[in-house]
């Protein structure tokens, strides 16, 4: 990791020298041993402040729309599910390609502040980024089981209807309504969110079952086809709720209901639920047949 850290340190200090871009987004060292946080840097002298190590776990690319309105290029590191991310701004025009240059960084997985791999690391199918301008580092070909990635999904599906009302109830019950989840969310990116909409006044603050409830399915269902499993609104989450089995349980539906997606994974091909083509499944649609002698009249 500290060969990694003179990498990028050495390239944005060039970068900036030769105003290749104005300002690098990576991360810095926090308050803690287990803490790297993401840093926005325009002067040379701060770039030694950049480092990369094992808790470097933020996605970076949703800070990309605020601050390409900012600067003429901006150069930032990504890992491979910030990769991912940031082809899903790509696609939903929240920020330009041309304003960014990407330096991809292969991950092996991030730690916990108890030295633990992620949840969300532990079965990766993209340690490496999907683009990049430049890649930094060797490329790593082990990667995440596919199978596992929906084990937990699984058990819930094999609970009884009662049952799984019973745990979302439980999970959803500690959300404080923060919005921690919905502004770390590379898919969740409308200029104006409705819930923010005074207008409309669509939901109010109370903290009450139906309330919080409505607001976590109607974002689930928002970025359903557009989240890329990064697992960020999970581990920002300061109540611990489980959005990223939430969202795993509609990307494995529409896997199955649509053919194999993955969203993220270029910046130009549609989600299945805004396309359509003739060869789409039709499995879920429920199909009856038509008694011809009842309804054709002689």
């Amino acid at each position: 990791m500290e060969i990694m850290t003179e990498k990028i340190r050495k390239i944005a200090k060039e970068a900036l020298l030769n105003n290749k871009v104005q300002m690098v987004i990576g991360w810095e060292k926090g308050d803690f041993s287990f803490e790297s946080t993401p840093v926005f840097i325009t002067e040379v002298e701060k770039v030694d402040s950049l480092i990369f190590d094992n808790y470097c776990v933020n996605n970076l690319s949703k800070y990309l729309i605020e601050q390409t309105k900012k600067y003429e290029k901006i150069g930032i590191f990504l890992k491979g599910c910030d990769s991912l991310g940031f082809n899903q701004l790509l696609r939903d025009n929240r920020i330009e390609r041309d304003k960014v240059y990407v330096w991809g960084i292969p991950c092996s997985g991030m730690l916990d502040s108890k030295n633990k791999k992620y949840t969300k690391c532990e079965n990766c199918l993209h340690p490496n980024p999907v683009v990049y301008d430049e890649l930094i580092g060797e490329v790593i070909n082990n990667i995440g089981n596919p199978e596992e990635r929906f084990k937990e999904v699984k058990i819930l599906e094999n609970m009884s209807a009662d049952e799984r009302y019973e745990f979302w109830s439980n999970e959803f019950s500690r959300c404080i309504r923060c919005n921690a989840c919905r502004n770390i969310c590379p898919a969740c990116s409308c200029v104006k969110c409705i819930f923010d909409n005074d207008d409309i006044n669509v939901l109010g603050k109370a903290n009450i079952e139906t309330e919080t409830s409505f607001f976590h399915l109607t974002r689930a269902y928002h970025v359903a086809g557009n989240c890329v499993d990064c697992g960020e609104c999970a581990r920002v989450c300061p109540a611990h709720i489980r959005l990223d089995l939430l969202n795993r349980k509609i990307i494995k539906d529409l896997n199955e209901t649509y053919g194999e997606w993955e969203a993220g994974m270029d910046s130009t091909t549609p989600s299945p639920l805004v396309s359509y083509t003739l060869e789409d499944k039709d499995n879920f649609a429920i199909k009856k047949e038509v008694n011809n002698e009842k309804n054709f009249k002689k």
